[in-house]
Parts: C-alpha cells; structure tokens; sequence
C-alpha cells in the first residue's frame, strides 16, 4: 500500500512541477522582411539552431519570438548571425523567461 501511495504522489505531482517550467523566450525585431516568404525563410533558419523549441516571426510586427528548450539558454549572437545570414536584419533585441 505504500508503494502504490508513493507511486500515485509521484504521478500527480511530476506533471504538475514539469508544468511549471520557464522557459526563455528572445524576441528579435528583424528589418527587411517583406512577404510571407521572408517569414518562413526566418523561422526555417532560426528553428535549425540547438536548444530551439519553437520560432514565430510576425510580417505584421516585424519581429522573431524564438522559445527555447526548458533548460536551454539562447545564444542571442548566433539568432544575430542566422537572421543575418537569412538576408535580413536584426535589430533591438528583448530576452526574458516566461512559465511553460
């Protein structure tokens, strides 16, 4: 009985702490997007780079949302680099953490 009483905690409680995980989050204005081509060519190259879990570019805003991996801290020259080498851009640049 108190194994299954450990287990059943152990199974409650894990979801609830891997939940509350931060997770860094740079945001990157980028100039010279003009088309939703620019768009994917930016979140293709930006995806690519180690510790990314997701990338979204707005045209409208002109600006990268890269989310990194739980646990992961971007390299915020290397985002630089890539935009770059991508044909754009990069400008003022904003890293905070958010709660997963």
């Amino acid at each position: 009985m108190k194994k299954f009483t450990g287990l059943l905690m152990v199974l409650l409680i894990f979801p609830v702490l891997a939940w509350a995980v931060s997770q860094q989050v740079v945001e990157i204005d980028v100039k010279g997007m003009t088309c939703p081509f620019c768009v994917y060519s930016v979140e293709k190259n930006l995806g690519k780079l180690p510790g990314v879990e997701r990338v979204q570019v707005s045209l409208e805003h002109k600006k990268a949302r890269v989310i990194m991996r739980p646990g992961e801290l971007a390299d915020v020259e290397r985002l630089k680099k890539t935009i770059l080498e991508a044909g754009f851009t990069p400008d003022a640049v904003t890293v905070h953490t958010e709660e997963r």
